[in-house]
């Protein structure tokens, strides 16, 4: 049995993050999401993996080359156009000779569920898909199950919509006969497999595989923060060799710390941070519940709070990310009372005591000068200046 892993999106409710980046490339404790989603194929036996690639795809592809380092043999499949989670799978078929484990690119689960979705499969040969219980269905896909059985998709569904808090978990096992299924969809712009299964089960039966273990979903730009919390909640910290880190400062847990990265006298890092490679922490600056990815310079005295900054960026001195909850607006849809301190995108520059309110986003490139106040969405290359 192979594996597919549907990872042609770009992520757009992460921009700008995904920019530059594929959003199966975002990092997730000290590796990135896709490499957690390639470990737990491989422990589950698979050693035969498709990923479906697209957005800077040649990201993924330099990264995991002919997937030698983990022991599996990866092929690579190319969706030159953006049209759907059917559509990638479908671009897959050539490769496929048989039955597939299909797991879409920005979920991490344990192997324990493919495990038991292809045990599943082989004692059914029927298709399955692996359905878990959240709070607030009407983000994700809502499934109505009936004596084990999926009776009903619904995609982002209204409040009265929802029947129980059972979501598809984006975790499928497949025969062949899904590729025809999915051509014989009916369809208008995007073809998503949801909407495949919502006619397939009119004649097919489509077991739901119930799993209750770690299930984190990358969805949005605050959910960088919540899936690695989850993630390092089940490790220990991890701070690479060749890191420094000042006798005179502090280092809670759970934390990872890139490699060549340094953290000065007096500094302060509290559990959930994430510190990529070549990252600078500066004196008495205070840092908790954060991801900072690599060649970012983190200056004297800031305070960082539930916050993202982005590749390469510099934070002045002073500079105060308090974090805490607002209502944060990503493609033209209102989320309220996020705890979302803020996103600092790529390559920006910023100067001494400037002041980011809770669910900013500052574009790539921007520049922002000292005593500013930022609020709300900051476009790329802006200049910002106080007053």
């Amino acid at each position: 049995m192979k594996a597919i892993i549907l990872a042609a999106g770009e992520g757009t409710r992460l921009r700008p993050l995904t920019q530059a980046r594929p959003k199966a490339m975002l990092p997730i404790g000290d590796k990135p999401l896709l490499e957690h989603i390639v470990e737990a194929i491989k422990a589950a036996s698979v050693d035969e993996i498709i990923i479906v690639v697209g957005h800077k795809r040649e990201r993924i592809q330099n990264h995991f080359q002919n997937g030698d380092d983990w022991g599996v043999d990866i092929q690579y499949v190319v969706q030159e156009n953006p049209r759907g989670t059917g559509d990638a799978l479908l671009e897959a078929e050539h490769a496929v000779s048989g039955d597939c484990i299909v797991i879409n690119g920005d979920r991490i689960v344990e192997p324990e569920l493919i495990e038991r979705l292809i045990e599943r499969h082989r004692t059914t040969n029927d298709a399955c898909l692996a359905i878990t219980e959240v709070e607030d269905p009407t983000q994700h896909g809502s499934v109505s199950v009936q004596t084990g059985h999926v009776t009903d998709i619904k995609e982002k569904p209204e409040e009265h919509e929802v029947q129980s808090n059972l979501i598809n978990a984006g975790v499928y096992a497949f025969g062949p006969e899904i590729f025809a299924a999915i051509r014989r969809t009916d369809h208008y712009g995007e073809l998503r497999l949801t909407d495949t299964l919502r006619e397939y089960i009119q004649d097919h039966p489509l077991h739901a595989v119930h799993y209750d273990g770690l299930w984190l979903e990358l969805s949005r730009l605050w959910d960088l923060l919540s899936v690695n919390s989850g993630v390092l909640a089940k490790n220990n910290s991890m701070v690479a060799a060749s890191a420094s880190i000042s006798e005179d400062a502090t280092v809670g847990e759970p934390v990872v710390v890139g490699e060549h990265s340094r953290i000065q006298p007096g500094a302060r890092v509290f559990r959930d941070v994430v510190i990529g490679d070549n990252v600078t922490i500066g004196a008495n600056a205070v840092v908790t519940n954060a991801v900072i990815l690599e060649d970012t310079v983190i200056k004297p005295g800031a305070v960082i709070s539930d916050c993202i900054i982005g590749a390469g960026s510099e934070v002045g001195p002073l500079t105060a990310i308090e974090g805490g909850h607002s209502d944060v607006r990503v493609d033209d849809e209102l989320y309220t009372d996020v705890r979302f301190g803020g996103l600092i995108g790529d390559n920006v520059r910023m100067k001494g005591n400037v002041t980011v309110e809770p669910g900013t986003i500052v574009g790539n490139n921007a520049r922002v000068e000292s005593g500013a106040t930022l609020t709300g969405q900051v476009p790329g290359d802006a200049n910002v200046f106080r007053g």
